[in-house]
């Protein structure tokens, strides 16, 4: 069963829609005309199950659990490109990343791998440890034997920053 089949039998949430606008600031959804510029240039359009463009059009009529149940907020790839290329200034990254906030405040859906790179980055200011690569000879290096400087670890100010930025703070 599609996402468009659930939307015969479902209502819009027009209180979860006003309190996703709110987040976004200037770039407002109703300003969209379609054009699909956005989903044109989306690197990762080919893995989502519903499009930039639809995503504002869900949101504009007040699908937003639709949206959040579908999975589409964790597979953009946060590239700006769409915001970029749109003509009305929407936005629609910015769409994703309140909509995305709001699965976190739900706790609706939120996938394994995007909690753990979460951790991570919070642990380790990385999305990823330090990792050994190989050489074209074959040879496992690490940072200390070609020369890198080590990683420092991330301290309180950064764990604040990050958190104020991300808005629990």
């Amino acid at each position: 069963m599609s996402i468009l089949d659930l939307m015969t039998t479902k209502k819009p949430d027009l209180k979860l829609r006003s309190n996703v606008l709110g987040k976004i600031g200037e770039h407002r959804p109703h300003s969209c005309f379609q054009c699909i510029r956005c989903t044109s240039g989306c690197p990762s359009m080919k893995m989502l199950e519903l499009k930039p463009h639809e995503v504002v059009s869900l949101t504009r009529l007040g699908f937003i659990n639709d949206i959040i149940d579908s999975g589409v907020l964790w597979a953009c790839a946060m590239c700006l490109k769409c915001k970029e290329r749109c003509p009305q200034e929407v936005a629609p990254v910015d769409l994703i990343l309140a909509l995305r906030n709001l699965a976190v405040e739900m706790e609706a859906g939120v996938p394994e791998s995007f909690l753990k790179s979460v951790s991570m980055i919070l642990e380790t200011g990385f999305v990823q440890k330090p990792q050994r690569t190989v050489t074209r000879s074959l040879e496992k290096v690490d940072r200390e034997k070609l020369g890198l400087p080590r990683f420092r670890e991330t301290g309180d100010r950064f764990k604040a920053v990050l958190m104020k930025a991300l808005g629990t703070f």
